[in-house]
Formats: structure tokens, C-alpha cells, sequence
């Protein structure tokens, strides 16, 4: 892809602060023992990624999810571009560090941003944005997954001015450090709500972080709610009962995943090309055999076509963004397993990278809906 003058610049920037800073605590990351949040603050402070916390935490913003973006086409794309591109430079290094940063800044900030009420916007976002806080987005139970919705347990009983929060959210990124959950329950006449509730709020419990299979960096875990009494003004946008908004937030969170996926099979392809010309079996290196060269052309297709889906500079629809999710979620897994196919013995080690990318590539097909619903949702689209 060729890039701008300006978007070159935005790139070698970005890709410079995680080569000096997030390729050498990726090891105590992962192995847990050294928190992510500090370095996710020095990331905003360094790169300036909190610009407009304070315009938020002085003004009184419309409601509108279209108030704050630009109107000028050429900074809204070359904003796009900033936002897509941070992503893939994160997590051709780190995934799960991309995962909990976006899942604060995006999930939890950009529903306050897109349905909060101004004193919601400011009172929340801004400590986001600054990389201040940490939120999390507590929408899946342990008996309500793919039907988050239609299966959701957790309770909020109206009693006088306040509301008493009850049940059990799973699988939340940064359960276990988060300062800020919106938490996503039933009310009394059956309506899924999301409420702010804030860390050391009584009744409120996380679990430890669990232990995975990838995304290791980024931890996860489960949020305890005992009759957590939270005041009406919690509620977020004052009450939504739109269950829109939670499919909206979903389509977002699949295009980011899309664009982790592109990002992890951009770099596992990098290593198998490199390692395939410097690797000499036979008296020659392995990229001259044909069976290594058809499989580096196979991987070549797939990323080629993932990166004109995650360079998109429109708006995906809800089916679209389940689409570039399904088709690119399987990209990440196929080229990362290659990669390690073509690396052999290495392939397996963890000093060659592509051991821990094709674990952290699987989440990108369960998590943000499973490669089914994706299938399911687009059928209906199409049949509809």
C-alpha cells in the first residue's frame, strides 16, 4: 500500500514507540509480571492520543455520535487512517495490548462519548482518554454469550432513587484492573440498561485474571454484582432501552478485530518471508523449494485481501463488518500457522514471535461474536 506523506510520518511514529518501548516489555507483559496500564498512559502521553480530553471534560457535547468529528473530509480520513493504523503498529507487537486499550478507549469511552449525557461525557470520558483510567465493557455472562442479550441474567431493581445491580459478567477485558464498568442488566419491565459503576463501589467484586490461551497481556476476567446500589444518575444517557446500540458497538468491535487479525498475519507473514530466504536446507534456501513458495503466495492472497478490507476509508455496515470480521479473523489464524509451518522447530519456540501471534489470532474468532454468528447474521442479511 502507498502511503501519504503524512501517513507515512503517522506510521514511522507510532511504530517507532512500540519498537523502543512495547517489543521490550512485551515478555514481562505476557508472563504477568508487569501491568500494561502504565505503559498505555506513557502511549497517550507520548503520542499525544488524549487531544481532546479536555475539550470534553470542559464542554457541553451534543449527544450525537457525529458531534465530534471533523467535517473537513481530508482530516476525517487522515484521522481514520491514525485510528486503524495505531491499531495494526500495537498489535504487530502486542495484541492483548491493543485489546485492553481499545476495549477502554473504544468500548467503555466511546458508548459514554456516543450515548452519555453531557455530565456523563465529562465526568468519564476525559480520565479514559487520558489514559488516566481504565474501563471495562460488561456486557457477557457465563450463560449468555452469543445471545448476550436474549439469555442476560443480571438484574437492576429500581429501589427509590437508586438501583440495586445484581449478577455475574464474564470474559470482561480488564475486570481485574479496570477503575470505570459499564454494565449492561435488565430493569424492572424486562429493558437491557447499561449503568456506570466504579470500583470500590460496595457489593462490587472482580475476580484475578484468568488464564489463557493468548492475549495473555491483557488481562481478563469476571465482575461480582451483590445489590450494588448505583443512583438513577448512573444510568447511562439516562435510559436507552435500545438494544441498537449494543448491535452498533458490536459492529465497531468486530471492525477492530478485523484489523488485529490483518495486523497479526501482516507480521507472521514478514517472519516467514525472512526467516524462508535466510533458512538453507538441501544447499539452498527453503524459499527457492515450490511447496514453500505456494505456501507464502496462499498467505500472500489472504493478507493482500484483508488489507483492502481494514484500509477501508468508509463506514462498514453492520453485515459488512460481520463479513471483514469472519474473513479476516481466519486470515490471522491461517497465515499465523503457516508462518510457523515455514519456521518448523522455530516456528514452535517463543523467541520467534509467531508462537504467541497464532495464539493471540484464535481470540479474534471466538471473541466480538464467534465465526458462526457472524455466519448467522450475514445469511439473515442476505435472505432478508
Amino acid at each position: 500500500m502507498q502511503f501519504t506523506a503524512a501517513q507515512q510520518s503517522l506510521r514511522d511514529t507510532f511504530r517507532q514507540f512500540m519498537e523502543r518501548e512495547l517489543v521490550p516489555a512485551t515478555p514481562a507483559f505476557e508472563a504477568g509480571q508487569r501491568s500494561i496500564y502504565p505503559l498505555i498512559k506513557q502511549m497517550v502521553d507520548q503520542l499525544g492520543l488524549g487531544f481532546e480530553a479536555d475539550k470534553l471534560a470542559q464542554a457541553k457535547p451534543a449527544r450525537s455520535p457525529d458531534a465530534a468529528r471533523p467535517h473537513d473530509p481530508e482530516t476525517a480520513a487522515l484521522l481514520r487512517f491514525a485510528q486503524v493504523q495505531l491499531a495494526i503498529e500495537i498489535c504487530r507487537v502486542n495484541p492483548g495490548f491493543a485489546l485492553s486499550y481499545f476495549a477502554s478507549v473504544g468500548l467503555f469511552g466511546g458508548n459514554v462519548r456516543s450515548r452519555g449525557t453531557p455530565e456523563q461525557i465529562a465526568r468519564w470520558v476525559p480520565p479514559i482518554l487520558r489514559g488516566e483510567k481504565t474501563g471495562s465493557w460488561c456486557l457477557t455472562e457465563p450463560g449468555a454469550g452469543s445471545d448476550a442479550l436474549g439469555s442476560m441474567r443480571a438484574t437492576a431493581r429500581l429501589d427509590g432513587d437508586s438501583y440495586l445491580l445484581h449478577g455475574e459478567k464474564t470474559f470482561i477485558t480488564n475486570a481485574p484492573e479496570a477503575d470505570y464498568f459499564l454494565v449492561y442488566a435488565k430493569d424492572d419491565a424486562g429493558s437491557v440498561q447499561a449503568f456506570f459503576v466504579e470500583r470500590g463501589t460496595p457489593g462490587l467484586e472482580t475476580s484475578k485474571p484468568f488464564a489463557k490461551m493468548g492475549m495473555r497481556s491483557s488481562p481478563t476476567g469476571a465482575v461480582y454484582l451483590n445489590d450494588v446500589r448505583i443512583p438513577r444518575e448512573h444510568l447511562l444517557g439516562g435510559g436507552i432501552s435500545d438494544r441498537g446500540h449494543v448491535r452498533t458497538s458490536l459492529a465497531a468491535e468486530r471492525i477492530g478485530l478485523a484489523v488485529m487479525s490483518y495486523a497479526i498475519a501482516e507480521r507472521c507473514f514478514e517472519i516467514a518471508v525472512d526467516y524462508a530466504k535466510t533458512r538453507v536446507q538441501g544447499g539452498q534456501p527453503i524459499a527457492s523449494y515450490q511447496l514453500i513458495q505456494q505456501r507464502l503466495a496462499r498467505m500472500y492472497v489472504g493478507l493482500s485481501n484483508a488489507r483492502r478490507i481494514v484500509y477501508d476509508t468508509g463506514e462498514l455496515s453492520v453485515v459488512d463488518a460481520c463479513a471483514a470480521k469472519l474473513y479476516v479473523a481466519e486470515v490471522g489464524s491461517f497465515v499465523a500457522i503457516e508462518a510457523i509451518h515455514i519456521l518448523g522447530g522455530n516456528g514452535y519456540m517463543e523467541e520467534y514471535v509467531v508462537e504467541r501471534l497464532a495464539r493471540d489470532a484464535k481470540l479474534v474468532e471466538i471473541g466480538g461474536g464467534t465465526t458462526e454468528i457472524q455466519i448467522l447474521t450475514i445469511a439473515k442479511h442476505i435472505l432478508a
